[in-house]
Parts: structure tokens; C-alpha cells; sequence
């Protein structure tokens, strides 16, 4: 019976990750949930039972506070954690903006996303020692933001087989096909390469053809921006929207990630220096705060506060058969761990430490290429070829990435004040400025 752990009993990922599970295993599973809240952990357990009993399934659930007890002997872990919730999101997305970057989103890069790694790259420092203690051949799927840094955490700290997860590539994917007009996937292959949530298609192909010659003939000169609806990508929900996508691929001729909210993080000239707002009327009618550049909206603190009672309903509602039980997700996770330990090879994109996959971006840092994932655990695709405009546009936070990693790990303050100083979101900041956001920042990160 495979032993799964799921450390975080979020009322979001805990019934799609067991859902997922689930469909991609026949055989019973141990499915082990592991928070430091009861509460969440035996909501999250009930869930599950809730599911087992209703799939006619054998799953042995348990719940429990204790982590490593939790954790001995599985055969994989999914994290699906952050440290200091709503309260130090707060924190992190509100300081920063009296110093004129206004966050989107906030948990990847920029100072939003330093302060959110400083709080949480100790707790994962020590997830992956209870990892190489109890459980050292446990496949490791981390789900958490940021989730590059925090990854490179986990694979610099044990010598557990694991990856990232994200779901852009499927999210680039999508987009291609829309672009096209295409009927479904199944025509387009592509190469990636970048940094999680920054990903950039280095060639693809529909069907036998180049897919960025097709897409030159089809644009005729014009911005990308011609084949977007514009009104529809702007109001449709509060995660559309590809207009910085589109001048990206203006400038470089080649696509990013199409996620404006998170992409515009990794650039200086999208949020940062007070950057012009106004208020955008969604199609459900909610209100929410964008940048007047590409329309690049905000999820607020209070828009994620007023989320949270509606998620534990609904999962109430689905263990009392009220509601039907999610359907499996595109999310790849189960199959990784399926892979692993059946040892039946398969590819998807993935998140590990920088072995030379991405030669022009720096040995160590935590990229995102495809890879393939078996028995032996994850092996990255090369991909020689990433053009010089890409490398120097991903280069800065590759390397912030790296230097806050280490600088946690190794108990650097001050290479981890480089990484700050260095972020491209701070740019439009003197070096005493950036010092004076860390001090702010810094008294909420060490109450953790």
C-alpha cells in the first residue's frame, strides 16, 4: 500500500491532490495528513474518508500534528504550506508599497516574495532533515510559493528525489492552442525554460511546422496584442489577462508565460516606481485594484480573507454529499508519484536545481525545464539553445533566487540583503532605501 503524506491541510489542494491520487493509483493508498492545526488536519482526514467511502475506495486515512511521525516511511510528500498566513501576506504585500512596488500577486519575487521566502525557507531547511531522517526515499512534490526558492531549499538540504509543481506549462499551453484556434493539445509540442512562474517557450511546433514562423505569418507585422480579445481578457476573471505577455513577445519575439499577474514580477518596469492604478469591474461584478499598464490585476488581502469561509464550506458540503466531489485536475503530481515509484517513466515540466539544463542561467539556481521523472527520480532536459535576450531578462532573479536561498541557508544576512537590493522590482530604490524596506519587512519575518 503506498504512503502518501500531505504536509498542509489547505481546504484548496487537499481534496484536489486526493482526488488526483486517487484516480491515478487502482490500489488502496495510506493517505497521511499532516498540519500543526487539528482542526485542519482531522477537517482534511474527514474529507478523505468522505471521498474514499464515496469512490469505493480501501484509502487508510489518518491525521496528525506530529511531522515526523507523519512522515516515516512514506513513499512520497506533497507540501501544500506557507508560514504565517493572511496576517504576514499582509505584511508582505502592504510594506513594500510605500516604497512604490505594488504587488500582484506577491508570493514568487520582488520584496513581497523575499520576505515570504525568508519566513518559510528555515521551516522547509528543516522539513527536508525530518525528509532525509524518516523518509529518505520519499519522492518530495512541493506545490508551495515561492516555489522555486523553497524547492532549491528542500534539494540542497536532502537527497530526496522531487520536483516544483506549477501549472503554467499547461496554462502556456492553452494559450498556443487559443492563439491558433486549435480544437484541443494535442498538435502542439514545445520546448520550455525559464524560472518558475517565468517560463519562456523557446520553439514550438504545430503539428510538423514552426509554431513561431506560423505565428509570425498569422500576426503580419502587428503587435500580438491583434489576436487578443482585449475586453474579454480584461474582464472575463481576476487571473485573465496576457497584455504584458503580449508586449513581452513585441520586444523578444518569443512567448512567456502567460500569467500577467505573476510574469510582471519578475520585470522593473510593470510594478515598481508608484506605477499608475485604477479599478477594473469583473464579469461577476467584484471590483478589483490593476496596474493602468496591461491591466495587471491585484488579488487583495481582503478579497483572499473573505475567500477563506466559502472554501471550508465548501468542503462541508462535499462530505455531506451535498455537493459532488471534485473531478481529477490537470495537475500532474499523482502521476509524478506514480512514475516514481512503479518506476514507469513519463515528462512534464518540472523544477530542480540547475545542473547545466539551462546553460546560461547560473549553476544552482532552481529552473523549470522539462524532465523526466522514473524510479530513479527526476532528470532534466537540456534545452542548449535559450536565446541571449531571454538569459539576460531571467538572469537577475536567477541569480536573487539563488543568493536568498543560500543566504538562509547558510545564515547570510547579507547575501540575502543582496538579493533584495538586486531585485529588479527595487530598482528604482537607493541602496539605504532597500536596507530601510528590509528592516521593515524583517521584524514580522523572525516572529516564525
Amino acid at each position: 500500500m503506498p504512503s502518501i503524506a500531505i504536509l498542509g491541510a489547505s481546504t484548496n489542494w487537499v481534496p484536489a491532490i486526493v482526488t488526483d491520487l486517487q484516480a491515478v493509483f487502482e490500489e488502496p493508498l495510506e493517505i497521511r495528513i499532516i498540519d500543526t492545526n487539528r482542526r485542519a488536519a482531522d477537517l482534511g482526514a474527514e474529507w478523505c474518508e468522505a471521498a474514499t467511502k464515496r469512490r469505493e475506495r480501501k484509502d487508510r486515512v489518518t491525521a496528525t500534528t506530529h511531522r515526523r511521525e507523519g512522515l516515516a516511511g512514506a513513499d512520497a510528500v506533497v507540501i501544500t504550506l506557507h508560514v504565517g498566513g493572511l496576517d504576514a501576506m499582509e505584511r508582505d504585500v502592504k510594506i513594500p508599497e510605500r516604497y512604490g512596488i505594488f504587488a500582484t500577486v506577491g508570493d514568487t519575487t520582488g520584496p513581497s516574495g523575499w520576505s515570504r521566502a525568508l519566513r518559510n525557507l528555515p521551516v522547509f531547511r528543516d522539513f527536508a532533515r525530518d525528509f532525509q531522517e524518516v523518509c529518505p526515499s520519499a519522492f518530495i512534490a512541493n506545490y508551495s510559493n515561492p516555489l522555486a526558492a523553497l524547492t532549491a531549499a528542500i534539494q540542497l538540504s536532502c537527497g530526496n528525489p522531487g520536483t516544483g509543481l506549477c501549472h503554467s506549462y499547461f496554462e502556456t499551453k492553452d494559450f498556443i492552442q487559443k492563439l491558433f484556434g486549435l480544437a484541443d493539445w494535442r498538435p502542439i509540442s514545445l520546448a520550455l525554460a525559464g524560472m518558475n512562474h517565468f517560463t519562456w517557450v523557446v520553439g514550438f511546433r504545430i503539428g510538423k511546422e514552426d509554431g513561431y514562423e506560423l505565428l509570425r505569418e498569422k500576426l503580419a507585422g502587428r503587435s500580438l496584442r491583434a489576436l487578443l480579445d482585449a475586453e474579454e481578457m480584461r474582464a472575463r476573471n481576476i487571473h485573465a489577462g496576457s497584455q504584458l505577455c503580449a508586449e513581452l513577445y513585441d520586444a523578444t519575439g518569443y512567448l512567456p508565460y502567460p500569467g500577467d499577474r505573476h510574469i510582471s514580477e519578475f520585470v522593473s518596469f510593470a510594478l515598481a516606481g508608484n506605477v499608475e492604478r485604477h479599478t477594473i469591474t469583473l464579469k461577476d461584478g467584484e471590483s478589483i485594484e490593476a496596474t493602468r499598464y496591461c491591466d495587471i490585476k491585484r488579488t487583495s488581502i481582503e478579497q483572499r480573507r473573505a475567500a477563506m469561509p466559502s472554501r471550508e464550506a465548501r468542503i462541508r458540503a462535499q462530505i455531506s454529499g451535498e455537493t459532488p466531489l471534485p473531478k481529477k485536475s490537470r495537475e500532474t503530481g499523482a502521476e509524478m508519484i506514480h512514475a516514481y515509484i512503479y518506476n514507469k517513466p513519463m515528462t512534464d515540466a518540472v523544477n530542480v536545481l540547475n545542473q547545466g539544463q539551462v546553460p546560461g542561467l547560473p549553476p544552482g539556481a532552481c529552473v523549470e525545464t522539462f524532465g523526466m521523472v522514473d524510479g530513479y527520480g527526476v532528470r532534466p532536459v537540456l534545452v542548449p539553445d535559450v536565446p541571449e535576450p531571454l538569459l539576460e531578462i531571467m538572469r537577475p532573479q536567477a541569480i536573487c533566487q539563488k543568493w536568498l536561498t543560500e543566504g538562509v541557508l547558510k545564515g547570510d544576512r547579507e547575501l540575502a540583503l543582496q538579493a533584495l537590493w538586486r531585485d529588479p522590482q527595487c530598482a528604482h530604490l537607493k541602496p539605504h532605501a532597500v536596507r530601510a524596506l528590509a528592516r521593515e519587512l524583517a521584524p514580522g519575518l523572525f516572529a516564525y
